[in-house]
């Protein structure tokens, strides 16, 4: 899933870069910038690189092991001459050179067990950095869908201030004429204030949200920051699907889930591992070295002869059999199984919430196009209750206090259904999501 995502966000970025660069994005470009700058998600990858470097260390852990020794010492005392085996009070000099070498055999399979332990830490935090992506692709989303349900919800009240001006216009002339009591015309102006408080306030929100996906991004500068309004397909209700269709595929697909059995999979190799320290371990070991020493005015004293002389070399087999330790090993057998136990329940307990979370998700799309028909329903009624009302008012049939208790209704169901429309589009964003499909708009 993440393949494809990649695939289809890059597409995009690279079709609009020149959009990104007036300062107006669209959603891929918003969650391709995250994936590339976010610092949490650098992290993640940073952890990735540590896992994948300890398993190539486990894999070279299996080569020999070969070292070089060298020393230089001097000491001062009593030392036997080697030439006439007197005992004699002189300061000497030591010259050591070895190398040496160390091959395991046998370790109970504890390393190629460590090397599969390896793999599958390194393949859970990659998975850890797919998971951090997909999060925050989700919250961009989320905070995408505020401005937009912003930017149409202060165009409403945008339309509704310049119907307010246009009945202050209407007053001001009527009353001129001698038609309409001055009172009138001050109850329109106090109406257009609070229209116009209102657009305040609507812009300060857009403002707010704009403020906040230009620092879920990371940007140093958010001025001149905007966003695609993209054209909103048309809402039919045939988007939803069932629970059991979506779980199937998040179940197989979604990070999570992954790193959870990669986890168990790695706790089962903590088992293997601790078992192998109830065998035996074998190693096989060779070197060479030479040694040098030279008594202080020693006579006829030849380096070369001397460092042939004394060189030698050795090998062998080192076996270490655990007899008794404290029952260390069998402890740590059961600790193991223990964590077997421990992340066998948090796997079930991963799709058990991802379970819940789908079934919450599906629940929240289907009640917001309830919501959604229902306002779409109500705006239309209180649309037409509203042109009525304005047209009684027009005629001098109805008071300005009527008017605007019409105005208020018409806008409260029009903010409603607005908010209606981007609540189920981001439910059906969130299912997308849940079946790998690109969270595009």
């Amino acid at each position: 899933m993440k393949s494809i995502i990649t695939i289809v966000l890059s597409l995009f970025l690279f079709a609009g870069v020149s959009a990104r660069d007036n300062g107006v994005w669209s959603l891929e470009q918003c969650i391709e910038h995250a994936r590339q700058h976010n610092l949490v998600i650098k992290q993640r990858s940073l952890n990735a690189q540590y896992s994948e470097n300890q398993y190539q260390q486990k894999k070279l852990n299996l080569y020999p092991s070969v070292n070089g020794s060298s020393s230089f010492t001097t000491n001062m005392g009593r030392v036997r001459n080697d030439v006439n085996y007197e005992i004699i009070d002189v300061t000497t000099r030591v010259f050591n050179l070895g190398a040496s070498a160390s091959v395991p055999v046998f370790e109970g399979f504890t390393r190629r067990n460590s090397i599969e332990q390896g793999l599958v830490d390194w393949e859970a935090a990659l998975k850890e950095v797919e998971k951090t992506e997909n999060d925050i692709a989700l919250n961009i989303t989320a905070l995408y869908m505020q401005i937009l349900f912003d930017k149409e919800l202060l165009a409403a009240g945008r339309h509704q201030l310049e119907l307010v001006n246009m009945q202050v216009d209407r007053s001001e002339k009527l009353v001129r004429a001698g038609s309409l009591p001055e009172g009138n015309l001050l109850e329109m102006r106090a109406l257009a204030a609070r229209e116009l408080s209102n657009v305040t306030r609507l812009e300060n929100n857009l403002t707010l949200s704009l403020l906040d996906l230009a620092q879920a991004l990371d940007l140093e500068d958010a001025e001149g920051f905007d966003i695609v309004t993209p054209e909103i397909p048309e809402i039919s209700g045939s988007e939803l699907v069932a629970v059991s269709s979506v779980y199937d595929y998040a179940v197989n697909t979604l990070p999570q889930i992954s790193l959870a059995q990669l986890r168990l999979e790695s706790s089962e190799m903590d088992v293997k591992i601790a078992k192998g320290y109830l065998y035996p371990r074998v190693s096989l070991t060779a070197g060479l070295g030479t040694n040098v020493s030279k008594y202080k005015q020693e006579p006829n004293f030849d380096f070369e002869r001397k460092f042939r002389d004394n060189a030698f070399r050795y090998y062998g087999v080192n076996v270490t059999i655990p007899i008794f330790n404290g029952l260390q090993a069998r402890m740590g057998i059961k600790n193991a199984s223990l964590g077997v136990m421990n992340a066998q329940h948090e796997l079930n307990r991963q799709k058990q919430v991802l379970r819940k979370e789908i079934q919450q998700a599906v629940a929240d799309a289907e009640a917001a196009f309830r919501q959604y028909m229902a306002g779409q329903s109500a705006v239309a009624s209180y649309e037409e209750s509203f042109r009525y009302t304005e047209q009684r008012f027009n005629v001098g049939l109805l008071n300005s206090v009527d008017y605007n208790v019409s105005k208020t209704e018409y806008m409260k169901a029009e903010s409603d259904f607005i908010q209606a429309k981007y609540a189920y589009l981001l439910r059906l964003k969130i299912l997308d999501f849940y079946q790998g499909r690109p969270l595009v708009l």
